[in-house]
């Protein structure tokens, strides 16, 4: 009987190998009007950006209207190595096989997850390991232990407890922050990464949110309801 991780991979892989494997998406450049949301592209003109699991998304889709995703280029074993060099363990199973089968980065839930040492926007995850020593005092017992995985927008990210096997999932959300204790910003989440990506794939999956319990007045990630009610 197959593994949850290895259900959640091939669904994953399924996803990759359809070239559907990022949730923004952006239509073909000669289609500029339509979605929600219009970006100015390197190409120096407007593109529609749509989002999957909206109607917009799924009437492009169908017609063709998006732009093709490139093939994903595997992450090599050296690269691999390095990072877990780093963080002094493994990488949980799941999380290593999808580096190493099927992509470095750029799938995956928020803006797709991050390239391992090679990133053309922003840090690669073992720069941003090595940025961890720059972290709040609060922060360091966590520090060389949480893997960033991706980014949302706003400063939010996701990222993996690389502890144990199993990888519990954390975030960093700053927007609602308090001045006076920014170190809430980073919080734990309820899940592992093998039901982060198996929301993902389902469609359920939920951006990080911090917020301040009404009834005790303490700083944490949001649940599943309450995202929903946003």
């Amino acid at each position: 009987m197959a593994s949850d991780d290895d259900v959640v991979f091939e669904a994953v892989r399924e996803r990759v190998f359809s070239g559907e494997y990022l949730d923004h998406r952006l239509s073909l450049p000669e289609i500029a009007s339509g979605g929600a949301t219009q970006c100015w592209t390197g190409r120096e003109e407007w593109q529609t950006v749509y989002l999957r699991g909206t109607p917009e998304y799924d009437t492009a889709l169908a017609a063709g209207q998006l732009e093709p995703l490139p093939p994903l280029t595997p992450a090599s074993e050296e690269a691999v190595h390095e990072c877990e060099k780093l963080l002094g363990r493994p990488l949980p199973p799941l999380l290593r096989r999808c580096y190493l089968e099927l992509g470095d980065g750029g799938f995956g839930p928020g803006y797709g997850l991050f390239s391992l040492r090679d990133s053309e926007h922003g840090d690669s995850v073992v720069d941003a390991i090595k940025r961890q020593v720059e972290w709040p005092r609060a922060w360091q017992p966590m520090a060389g232990s949480l893997m960033p995985l991706c980014a949302w927008g706003c400063g939010i990210e996701s990222l993996i407890d690389c502890r144990n096997s199993s990888g519990g999932m954390w975030a960093i959300d700053p927007n609602p922050a308090p001045e006076d204790d920014p170190d809430v910003m980073l919080f734990p989440e309820t899940f592992t990464f093998t039901e982060w990506m198996r929301r993902w794939i389902d469609g359920t999956l939920q951006q990080p949110w911090l917020l301040q319990d009404e009834e005790k007045g303490f700083w944490r990630g949001a649940t599943d309801a309450e995202c929903g009610a946003r």
